[in-house]
């Protein structure tokens, strides 16, 4: 592989990689540094993703009514 091709790979992948390994930093540096306990972040970050899945879900079936009542015109 070139090294053209790895960095267009690195950009297209960049940000989600870089999401990632912020979240497991906040997560490691809460539990070890701040002395929470694992289960309680552990179930904060069940709760938000749940929330925000949620969320996903409401807007897209928003997205969907508006496209259906959008194609009726």
């Amino acid at each position: 592989m070139s090294i053209p091709e790895l960095y267009r790979r690195w950009r297209k992948y960049s940000t989600s990689v870089l999401a990632v390994l912020a979240t497991a930093l906040l997560l490691w540096s809460t539990v070890f540094i701040f002395d929470v306990p694992a289960k309680e972040v552990l179930a904060f970050l069940a709760v938000c993703i749940v929330g925000v899945g949620g969320i996903m879900l409401v807007a897209f079936g928003a997205s969907w009514v508006l496209a259906k009542v959008r194609s009726r015109k």
